[in-house]
């Protein structure tokens, strides 16, 4: 059954309404990427929805990974992007590009998948049930660059360009709504560095949360501030997670996170 828009008929508005009245109002929530993949899936008929964040240091993020169908697949393949693949993507010079050029907050920019991508690499970005299609959006940011890779399934097919002008009308609403959730996020939905993700599966949420807000430089007292809970309790959650991580202290945590 078909998730997304017919090629021949407009927008359901009211319903596309509806779904971004959502987003907004779930900015800087951790369920804000529901309502984003909600409305591409209703607004474009996107199978697969991840997003990465391109930060300096030339270290590639994962925020966002959505795929109904085969969520385990497509979390393996942005585990293996953020975790080198990215610089095979014909892309990767732009994403480089815009982050060098600073803190200047330029246009979002659409690119339909490109036509010079090396056999290896579309053989790993393909060797996935379904997909067929890929269009990029590309939104700078102060310090990152957001990377949004949009999926198309066999059963609806490539991207029409009836349905790329559809994309590239939204896609000013889309980099305003990712821009200003992730500026405002809480601790949940922080950005985490492939590595930093992989090193803290094994802690709780709020154990994960409060690491999470120490490697973006957190002192102990205004993570627990920004937790909303006591200094005390903060000092419990980091006393449990550094026990499971085998850590005894901050240094030894950003290292963790960081190796290699």
């Amino acid at each position: 059954m078909s998730t997304g828009l017919p090629a021949d008929r407009e927008p359901d508005w009211p319903a596309l309404m509806a779904i971004l009245a959502d987003c907004v109002a779930e900015l800087g929530n951790e369920t804000f990427g529901d309502h984003l993949t909600a409305l591409l899936r209703r607004s474009l008929g996107v199978e697969q929805c991840i997003l990465f964040a391109y930060t300096r240091g030339d270290a590639m993020a994962y925020l966002l990974v959505d795929n109904r169908r085969y969520p385990k697949v497509a979390g393996r393949l942005a585990r293996l992007y953020a975790g080198g693949l990215f610089r095979q993507d014909p892309n990767y010079p732009r994403l480089r590009q815009l982050l060098q050029a600073g803190d200047r907050q330029e246009d979002a920019e659409l690119i339909p998948m490109p036509e010079d991508m090396s056999p290896a690499y579309r053989s790993h970005l393909f060797a996935f049930p379904d997909l067929a299609d890929k269009a990029s959006l590309v939104i700078p940011a102060p310090d990152t660059i957001y990377y949004l890779n949009l999926y198309r399934n066999l059963a609806r097919g490539p991207f029409s360009r009836t349905d790329l002008e559809r994309l590239q009308a939204l896609t000013p609403l889309i980099a305003s709504l990712v821009r200003r959730h992730y500026r405002q996020a809480r601790p949940a939905a922080l950005p985490a560095r492939h590595e930093d993700a992989e090193a803290l599966q094994a802690l709780s949420r709020r154990e994960r949360e409060l690491c999470l807000l120490l490697l973006h430089g957190h002192t102990l007292k205004t993570a627990a501030a920004e937790l909303e809970i006591a200094l005390s309790t903060a000092e419990t959650f980091r006393k449990r997670a550094y026990a499971k991580l085998g850590v005894r202290s901050k240094a030894e945590l950003l290292a963790l996170c960081r190796r290699g």
